[in-house]
């Protein structure tokens, strides 16, 4: 697909949906290939209302440079927590500030189901509304609602019948991004509390997040399934069965 194709699949989607904000496009580049919209934008990014933002029209890029959340530099692979004290450290925030997580026992429980984070001290995520988006997308973001987010998930097991394997227990940025990206798992985040406090979330809205590989077979899915244009229809053959089973059932 071109990018052209990609921007243009943006408004099914929205119009199917009756979504009020855009799909995201993510993907993760080098840092060489979005220079000049780093220079442009300035200022500190948290990757949570990175999302929000993109979804809402702007174009963003963030780095380990201009990363705001001292969680997103280990979560998204800008640095490794080497230093014995700074693990702790956070640790101790989350368990003991956030009050996340009942006990550092709780919290490494979570640690240890998460996939390994990869290198990207060198790398960007640049995020932005589908239908603007410069570079072909890794994972396509949706901002949705339950109902709509129930009829995305849908199109996902529509495919080939196999249900995501869903992880909706840790940070947003770990588990709406890196999660997928490495995988290539459709996964469904409520957005971590601490992220829907500090970025102001709407109450009904929650993150699907797509790998770009499937976005084009669930547009071609729209007309053929029932979270699309697709009618419930009852075969003749099913009609007659049902008919006989009520006849049946009448006599007993």
């Amino acid at each position: 697909m071109t990018i052209s194709d990609w921007q243009g699949i943006s408004s099914p989607f929205r119009e199917l949906l009756l979504m009020d904000t855009s799909p995201v496009a993510l993907t993760c580049r080098e840092k060489r290939d979005v220079t000049e919209q780093l220079k442009a934008q300035g200022g500190k990014v948290r990757i949570c209302r990175a999302v929000l933002d993109a979804s809402g029209g702007k174009e963003v890029v963030i780095c380990r440079k201009n990363n705001a959340c001292f969680g997103a530099v280990w979560h998204l692979g800008f640095q490794k927590l080497q230093d014995p004290e700074v693990r702790r450290m956070t640790k101790q925030f989350v368990v003991e500030g956030e009050k996340l997580f009942s006990s550092h026992d709780a919290l490494e429980n979570l640690l240890m189901q998460m996939e390994d984070v990869p290198d990207n001290a060198h790398n960007c995520f640049y995020l932005s509304p589908l239908e603007t988006t410069r570079f072909e997308p890794q994972l396509v973001i949706f901002n949705v609602n339950p109902d709509q987010a129930c009829r995305l998930l849908t199109f996902v097991t529509f495919l080939d019948g196999h249900m995501p394997q869903i992880k909706i227990g840790g940070p947003t940025c770990r588990m709406a991004i890196i999660y997928p990206l490495l995988t290539g798992e459709v996964n469904l985040s409520f957005y971590d509390y601490t992220a829907r406090r500090l970025c102001h979330v709407p109450d009904d809205k929650l993150i699907i997040s797509i790998p770009a590989a499937k976005i084009p077979l669930i547009i071609d899915s729209i007309d053929k399934c029932t979270a699309g244009t697709a009618k419930i229809e009852y075969p003749q053959e099913f009609r007659e069965f049902l008919q006989r089973r009520t006849k049946v059932a009448s006599k007993k």
